[in-house]
């Protein structure tokens, strides 16, 4: 590790482009192709140039690509073993949406595509719906009016 400069003096700029960040959220699905569909119905943006034979890649916000993984992929990034013996990795994939409209939108479109309701638990002034896709990775919507506070 490279010592801080002493008082008064500055490091050198790297000539390193800055990266911008991004989340990648990696899903197993049985079903890749109805799960791109799945995805496409919600009003998400499947992205042809990460999308692969045993992968497709949807962007559901700037910055925000799910990687929709055949199993045996998903698999195979998890090293020896794979998903064998290991109990499943739960997670709750939270997005904000605009406003209310838009999280009944978008849950209600999952529902109409195969995605089952899940409860929500509301708190404050925070308005939001859950589902679960097709593959039972849950998802919840929410909104904050303008003005509370974010959490």
């Amino acid at each position: 590790m490279t010592p801080a400069p002493a008082a008064g003096q500055y490091r050198e700029r790297s000539q390193e482009v800055p990266v911008q960040r991004m989340v990648v959220v990696n899903l197993p699905v049985r079903d890749l192709p109805a799960s791109a569909d799945f995805y496409r119905a919600l009003g998400f943006a499947v992205d042809e140039d990460f999308c692969e034979t045993e992968a497709v890649s949807v962007r559901v916000a700037p910055g925000v690509v799910v990687m929709l993984l055949s199993r045996e992929r998903f698999a195979a990034f998890l090293g020896p073993g794979g998903l064998r013996g290991r109990p499943p990795t739960p997670a709750l994939t939270s997005l904000a949406a605009g406003s209310r409209a838009e999280v009944d939108d978008v849950v209600d479109a999952a529902l109409r595509h195969g995605g089952s309701p899940r409860a929500f638990v509301a708190e404050g002034a925070l308005y939001g719906r859950s589902f679960a896709d097709p593959d039972g990775h849950v998802w919840e919507l929410i909104c904050v009016p303008d003005g509370a506070p974010v959490p």
